[in-house]
């Protein structure tokens, strides 16, 4: 291998990897189709052992695709089959070849096939298809709305139902369809923006120019798009809706009466001082609810209302504010026009032949500024602080995010700006799975990649360029990068104490305090290496309850485990963890801190840390009495390699000095010694600075005296 090879280790192609796959995943026989475009098209996944796998298109026609198209419960039309990973390889194993169905079959296991192992084939031919529908050309219908008469346009080309461009659309195309459906045309409303939602279809048609007097849409000028023309399209463009109003019998409204002032609107219900609740207007002296309702209509009636600030506004259909509220209408719509002039209703074009009828009174919203940060991001309405509505800061007001074309990168990155789930793919929910909230939808169409820091930097369409059902308002949970029986205690003043809490299911959570003991702490706290001795379980919630879910009950330790994961223990489902979580208390501990051995000259106390954490497959961890034997060794070797040092260093000493005596008797004999040469010494008080030891004095004083008596002689 060298650093400039291009491959290692060498390899004609790229290296290759492998992906490996627990069972459980899937119904064994089910079937779907993945990453389609559109509804009813994608590649085919097959449940084979329990785990999800495509089919190889080698053999792959409209035959095996009927069948696919039958299990799958749709219509018994020609599909269309796609070859060579239309719709992508996937992550699954390709698990089965050479499909080969008569076209009766009900199921694809009574289709002959070859099996994984049994055949060879490349990721990029992998079987896709696309399913039609019962629908004949021209056939147009309503769909995402709360009533028969109201929604989103699809027309049926091709025996797939499609969407219309809202460029162009006016209040005369929408007459035209509210005609061929069978309603009235007096009374019409269109809507554009996607006002009732964008399903995932082919947009068949664009830039309608109806007179309004055409009996079928089909009779207008307009633009056709093919299907893969209408499906890349999808993502760019909002669809037209329309509202039409028949009433079974025509009620007429009321002369009139002396209870209000003509034009006038007003706000009902608990928090109208607040800028929501049901709206009211004032015809011909008589207060009226409203049973339709557009955006910009909804919008002249803020500003009407004194709420000029911001352009937001937000209709609720569902009776929240009030649901006694009556349901009928002294008239049956406003329409506005398309500029943002108007300051009041009353300048606007009225429909009143007719009262109307609906399921709930209308009400909205207006918004003032909410003091916060420009692409501040928020979680609300979830179980846990992990999870919720996704809501942003835009324009000082807070307001959530559009389900359409959210996904999990443009998660990741809410996650990441919260600080949450740094290292772990989110779960997302596109259908208000955590409620709409009371805030206009601001954003739609996210575009994050995953490296942004803030949504403010991912591309993105802002209010007023869409239109979004209120059911379909984005949530996450954010996942923990943490491994399954870790634990870890939070909320103490200290690294030995706190509330405990055990990663499961890539969350963070905590243990409820049923059945927990000193015994159950004194494992937690020797996991973290403190002592098992001596620890204090809490059962109060002492070092407060986190806002997580809660993943374990009935703990019972013997006292001898390793770590918490290997008690018994009932596990519970996160699900259940988080409607847990309101009515329990939860466990903590307080350890003792480590001590030393008596014989022991020095320890090292674990390093102080707001939060410690160990892993239950650590290699680490301590078995019986290894934490103190550890140390013990170490410290026992450093005395040891003192007392060698000490020892060295006498002996060196002792060599020195002798040495130092037998030259100190070679100059006495060598040159005569007076008495006055061997008085010691003074200076300045100190005498014999350098001290010998007893022994080696006495042998000086021996030899003094002998030099002493040679020189008398002489």
């Amino acid at each position: 291998y060298k650093p400039e090879d291009d491959c290692f280790p060498k390899c004609k192609g790229s290296n290759i990897g492998v992906r490996c796959f627990d069972p459980g995943q899937c119904e064994e026989g089910s079937i779907r189709l993945a990453d389609g475009i559109i509804e009813q098209e994608g590649r085919l996944e097959v449940c084979v052992n329990e785990v999800w796998g495509s089919v190889c298109d080698e053999g792959w026609d409209k035959t095996d695709a009927h069948v696919i198209c039958q299990q799958l419960g749709y219509s018994d039309l020609e599909p269309i089959a796609f070859y060579n990973s239309y719709f992508g390889d996937g992550i699954y194993p390709i698990v089965y070849s050479k499909v080969k169905c008569g076209g009766w079959e009900l199921d694809i296991a009574d289709c002959q096939v070859d099996t994984f192992l049994d055949f060879s084939c490349s990721r990029g031919n992998v079987a896709g298809l696309l399913c039609g529908y019962d629908c004949e050309n021209g056939d147009i219908r309503l769909v995402g709305g709360n009533l028969t008469n109201e929604g989103t346009i699809e027309v049926c080309f091709d025996n797939l139902w499609g969407l219309i461009d809202e460029t162009g659309w006016t209040s005369k195309d929408a007459e035209v369809v509210c005609r061929q459906l069978g309603y009235a045309v007096e009374g019409t409303v269109s809507h554009i923006g996607s006002f009732f939602g964008k399903p995932d279809k082919t947009v068949h048609l664009s830039n309608i120019q109806c007179m309004g007097d055409e009996e079928n849409i089909n009779e207008c000028t307009k633009t056709v798009f093919s299907l893969e023309e209408g499906k890349n399209k999808l993502k760019t463009v909002q669809v037209a809706g329309v509202e039409c109003y028949v009433p079974n019998e025509c009620m007429p409204p009321p002369a009139g009466g002396s209870d209000c002032v003509n034009g006038n609107l007003r706000l009902t219900g608990v928090n109208a001082n607040n800028g929501e609740g049901v709206l009211e207007y004032c015809y011909k002296g008589l207060w009226s609810t409203f049973c339709s309702l557009s955006g910009k209509e909804a919008l002249v009636a803020c500003r009407q209302l004194g709420y000029m600030d911001f352009d937001l506004v937000s209709i609720f259909t569902d009776g929240r504010f009030d649901p006694d509220a009556s349901n009928t209408s002294l008239f049956q719509n406003f329409s506005c026009s398309i500029d943002d002039t108007h300051l009041s209703l009353s300048e606007c074009s009225i429909a009143d032949s007719c009262q109307s009828s609906c399921s709930n009174a209308f009400g909205i919203r207006c918004y003032e500024s909410a003091n916060c940060e420009e692409g501040a991001v928020r979680l609300k309405d979830g179980k846990i602080g992990q999870e919720g509505r996704i809501e942003v800061c835009s324009n000082n007001v807070w307001g959530s995010i559009c389900g359409d074309g959210f996904d999990k990168t443009d998660a990741y990155v809410v996650c990441k700006e919260l600080g949450l789930g740094l290292q772990s793919e989110p779960t997302v929910y596109t259908n208000s799975f955590f409620g709409d909230g009371d805030v206009p939808i601001v954003y739609s169409n996210m575009g994050c990649r995953g490296y942004e820091a803030s949504v403010l930097e991912c591309t993105k369409e802002r209010i007023g360029t869409f239109s979004c059902s209120r059911d379909n308002t984005a949530g996450v949970i954010c996942q923990d990068a943490c491994e399954d029986g870790v634990v870890r205690l939070v909320g103490g003043s200290q690294n030995r104490e706190g509330t405990v809490e055990i990663c499961y299911f890539n969350l963070w959570g905590t243990v409820s305090v049923s059945g927990w003991d000193d015994i159950d702490a004194g494992v937690v706290c020797y996991t973290l290496d403190f002592e098992r001795e001596g620890a204090i379980a809490f059962t109060d919630s002492r070092y407060g309850k986190p806002d997580k879910t809660v993943h374990l009950s009935n703990v019972e330790c013997g006292g001898s485990e390793y770590v918490l994961d290997q008690c018994d223990k009932l596990i519970i489902p996160a699900d259940e963890g988080k409607e847990l979580y309101k009515h329990i208390d939860v466990a903590g501990v307080s350890c003792k801190p480590y001590e030393p051995p008596m014989n022991s000259t020095s320890f090292v106390q674990p390093s102080s840390s707001p939060v410690m954490q160990v892993s239950s497959t650590s290699t680490t961890s301590n078995t019986s009495g290894g934490f103190i034997n550890e140390n013990t060794a170490v410290i026992s070797l450093v005395l040891g390699v003192l007392l060698l040092i000490a020892v060295l260093i006498i002996i060196s000493m002792t060599i020195c000095m002798f040495f130092r005596g037998r030259k100190m008797n070679k100059n006495i004999r060598g040159q005569g010694v007076t008495m006055s040469s061997l008085q010691p010494r003074h200076n300045r008080g100190v005498i014999n600075p350098v001290s010998f030891d007893d022994e080696y004095e006495d042998m000086q004083d021996n030899e003094y005296d002998s030099v002493k008596n040679k020189t008398l002689v002489q």
